[in-house]
């Protein structure tokens, strides 16, 4: 048995079996129609909740104001439990055969020699040429 991997946006939206009559504007404040589709402001605010970008570059992304950007993380954040049911899954839930759980962990263990080896090429790099590789573009 392998475990899928699936992005939280595919989960997101397998979860809520996404139909047209979802993807119409709702009203939003003041009872004006939103311009935005629920299906794109639930794209926006996950990529700022799970990226590392900040208001400012997922708004220049989209193009829009940073204010609409913390408007749909706001949004999301108050009906988050309407996208995506809580779930939670304990290692029990999932049986593994012995030979799933080694492979599992020679992956995790490669996974961890990639990540060290990333961060060697970065400080190596950074001593190069006098970067810090790290920071975000926008801190600069």
């Amino acid at each position: 048995m392998s475990i899928p991997e699936m992005s939280l946006h595919k989960k997101v939206f397998q979860a809520r079996k996404m139909s047209k009559e979802n993807e119409r504007p709702s009203k939003g404040k003041g009872g004006r129609i939103s311009p935005h589709s629920e299906s794109f402001r639930v794209q926006v605010a996950l990529e700022y909740i799970n990226g590392d970008y900040s208001y400012p570059q997922v708004g220049r992304k989209y193009g829009l104001p940073e204010q609409t950007i913390a408007g749909f993380v706001s949004w999301y954040k108050k009906n988050q439990d309407q996208f995506m049911p809580e779930e939670p899954v304990s290692p029990e839930s999932i049986p593994l055969s012995p030979k799933e759980q080694q492979d599992l962990e020679k992956r995790l263990a490669l996974a961890e020699m990639k990540i060290a080896v990333l961060e060697k090429v970065i400080a190596i790099a950074n001593e190069e040429y006098g970067t810090d590789l790290k920071k975000k573009a926008a801190t600069k």
